[in-house]
């Protein structure tokens, strides 16, 4: 008997260790493949840049530049028009190296993205999702677009980091309750949710709800208390020093004020509600004695036409919410991914240049079909994964709620403000999980022909 015991205990070391192993090997492959990648990057003189530009790369280097002039409190219009968090750290990352800023960047935002994978991943060893793991970690440590943004000047790569750093932490404490890094995990998801803030401050509605949701899963009155203090606190430094920097700066107590042009240029009768505007925008006129429209004026314009329009309103909600999960190219593509770097290697592009039977392809009907059901596919999914790691109770009901609201979040504020497949990438990490559950559920379903899931008997249901 005591043979057969050390025989188990030694396959189950045997089994943990390749696990352990998966576990960091993965992230730390898609790093160094990455880093092989940025060191291939180069400008057009040749030398040596190791990242690109991102959709709004050259604004927020142009921030930069005021930053670099003036000083953290420089008055350049950019640095107010659109929020300055972001800016602001990279001109943090030029007192490193200004020659090498793009490099930072690409190195930096990489290394926490693999990080934040390797972080998240682990979370769901020794739980009933752990024979799914591989392939999680597989899914986003490799996705294309999503790994690639990392090497781009954007703040989307860091906020998904930051979204697997949060919901890791709460299921880390979901699974370990209480115990003496409870205030840690708490002041931790503070911070990420405070730098995801700092660089996208529509995360502030984002934190309250996942703030929310985590403390109505915890037990008990003080660290339900504590997790909203900390959280909602901690996060609220990020608006706090932008609102406190535009004061001192330009004189307006404000964290940006390109909301309400943003907002408009998705609202309208004659537009579809995507970044390429069409027809006229909504009237706005400056109410007395101001002579101006404010950023805020243009917000309440909007909305007052969104409530005397109801048709056009829904009309526009579903658009830019079909955009939202728009495909990165072909015919149903829309939004400012055109500098996507899988772009640059995706067969379906490179199909679509090739010649013009090659582009019929891609933009006719077979391409515009294939695209559609893409789209489908993907959404479909993301509510299979999340319904059914709902059934199965416990902590993975509450991960699945952590995972989830994010992404809806995103997914609402996309339909007020624009339709841009863009949007999406910050709260990718958690949809493709989903996604992947999802897919996991519909094996399950081929295999037993149900959804449903053998619950365990275990209180905690881990």
């Amino acid at each position: 008997m005591a043979s057969k015991s050390k025989a188990a205990q030694a396959k189950q070391s045997k089994a943990e260790s390749k696990i352990n192993f998966y576990l960091i090997a993965i992230p730390v492959l898609a790093f160094v493949i990455k880093l092989i990648t940025m060191a291939n990057i180069r400008n057009v003189d040749g030398g040596f840049l190791g990242g690109w530009l991102g959709a709004d790369g050259e604004n927020y280097l142009s921030g930069v530049d005021g930053l670099l002039a003036q000083g953290y409190l420089s008055d350049k219009s950019i640095l107010s028009y659109w929020p300055a968090g972001y800016p602001i750290l990279i001109w943090l990352l030029t007192k490193i190296s200004l020659t090498y800023v793009i490099a930072l960047i690409s190195f930096t935002q990489t290394i926490f993205y693999a990080y934040a994978s390797y972080y998240f991943v682990k979370q769901l060893r020794g739980t009933r999702l752990q024979p799914y793991m591989f392939w999680i970690a597989i899914a986003i440590a490799f996705n294309p677009t999503l790994s690639l943004s990392s090497l781009a000047v954007g703040y989307e790569s860091p906020i998904a980091a930051c979204m697997l750093m949060v919901v890791g932490l709460i299921m880390k404490s979901l699974q370990s309750p209480h115990d003496r890094g409870f205030i840690s995990r708490v002041v931790a998801a503070g911070f990420f949710s405070a730098l995801a803030t700092l660089m996208q401050p529509r995360w502030i509605l984002t934190t309250l709800v996942i703030a929310l949701i985590w403390a109505l899963i915890t037990k008990g009155r003080k660290a339900q208390a504590l997790i909203l203090v900390g959280v909602v606190g901690i996060m609220a430094i990020a608006p706090a020093i932008m609102i406190d920097r535009n004061v001192r700066s330009i004189d307006k107590a404000v964290i940006s004020t390109n909301l309400g042009v943003t907002m408009n240029i998705g609202a309208g009768p004659d537009t579809k509600g995507g970044y390429a505007k069409t027809g006229e925008s909504v009237p706005c006129e400056p109410v007395p004695p101001a002579t101006a429209v404010t950023d805020n004026d243009v917000v309440k314009c909007v909305l007052k036409w969104y409530i005397s329009n109801p048709v056009d309103a829904i009309r526009l909600f579903i658009y830019k919410g079909w955009y939202y999960w728009s495909p990165w190219s072909g015919p149903l593509g829309n939004g400012t991914m055109a500098r996507n770097p899988w772009l640059k290697i995706n067969p379906i592009v490179d199909i679509a240049k090739g010649s013009q039977s090659g582009n019929d392809l891609v933009y006719k009907s077979i391409g515009k079909g294939i695209s559609f059901f893409w789209t489908v596919g993907c959404i479909s999914l993301f509510f299979i994964g999340f319904f059914w790691l709902r059934s199965m109770k416990g902590i993975y009901a509450h991960l699945a709620y952590a995972s989830f609201a994010p992404v809806v979040i995103s997914w609402l504020v996309s339909m007020g403000t624009i339709g841009d497949h863009r949007f999406r990438i910050p709260t990718m990490t958690l949809s493709v999980f989903l996604q992947v559950i999802g897919l996991y559920a519909l094996r399950h379903k081929a295999k037993t022909r149900s959804f449903a899931v053998a619950l365990e008997t275990n209180a905690k249901a881990r």
